[in-house]
């Protein structure tokens, strides 16, 4: 387990780098001086531009985040504050309202019935046997930071759970929510989130971070809907490699765009498109048929 450090806690974003337990989420994912995963794999993904408007103006929140922040804090213990609606759906406009209001405190409103879906979904995941052991004893929801040794830029990450594994290999748990918790459902959802991005990113940044060397990173998954099953997955060390240098192409473009203060999109040039080869194939096929 990394210590974290001393002293009262930061309600706002620590100066110093370090490993730091209940920085609140606002604090966290509203730092405009430091790149998280997430960050990482939006300038991957989009462009800097796109990036640097949505660091600077953050989307509206939006219900399925909600009941997935209610998840994460009936199986981690830690997350937004919840608020529970007595309504049966959210079309009045009293639901509205108390929606709104909440929000706007940065809290997370449900209604009753999916606050028993997440309390449901909880009881299955301790009721799984690694889960449960996983998340035992440890912490959940800290804050590391750190400086990129190439670049000097400012880097962040934030597990979900890291388990008090006393002299053993460290680990960091991360919670999925997900349509299927099937490992083969897993993989297309880890290739198209960039799952492996953040393994490596939250691997190496604990590292730099809390001097915690060679983390395994484990995936607890779980499927949103009834029977609510779990699975633990773990991505090839190949992959994570992969994503590790993804991030690296990642933390060196971001490094360029802070120090010549541009953040570009598709530039003045003429982009030449091709139509995609499965789409020349299939109407190429198509033709042949008439």
């Amino acid at each position: 387990m990394p210590t974290t450090t001393k002293g009262p806690q930061p309600v706002t974003v620590p100066k110093t780098d370090g490993i730091y337990a209940h920085i609140p989420e606002t604090v966290y994912h509203g730092d405009k001086g430091s790149l998280s995963s997430s960050g990482a794999r939006a300038l991957l993904n989009t462009t800097p531009a796109e990036f640097d408007h949505q660091r600077r103006e953050p989307p509206n929140p939006k219900p399925q985040y909600d009941f997935g922040h209610a998840a994460h804090k009936m199986v981690l213990g830690e997350g937004q504050q919840l608020v529970r609606v007595d309504a049966d759906d959210w079309r009045t406009n009293a639901a509205k309202e108390k929606r709104e209001h909440a929000w706007a405190e940065g809290k997370s409103p449900l209604l009753k019935k999916d606050i028993d879906i997440a309390q449901r979904m909880a009881g299955k995941v301790f009721a799984h046997r690694l889960a449960a052991r996983l998340l035992a004893d440890g912490s959940a929801e800290l804050s590391g930071y750190w400086r990129d040794r190439a670049t000097g830029v400012r880097l962040r990450c934030r597990p979900d759970f890291v388990p008090e594994v006393g002299n053993g290999r460290p680990i960091l748990v991360d919670y999925k929510t997900s349509t299927s918790a099937s490992p083969r459902h897993f993989v297309k959802q880890a290739a198209e989130y960039g799952y492996h991005n953040q393994a490596a990113w939250y691997i190496d940044g604990f590292a730099a971070a809390a001097g915690v060397e060679g983390a395994a990173f484990l995936f607890i998954v779980q499927q949103k809907t009834a029977p609510y099953l779990v699975s633990i997955c773990q991505l090839h060390p190949d992959h994570v490699d992969l994503g590790r240098r993804q991030n690296r192409r990642a933390v060196d473009l971001y490094a360029q765009c802070v120090e010549s203060k541009t953040w570009p999109a598709y530039g003045d040039a003429i982009h030449n498109c091709e139509l995609p080869g499965w789409y020349i194939s299939q109407a190429e096929n198509a033709l042949q048929l008439v």
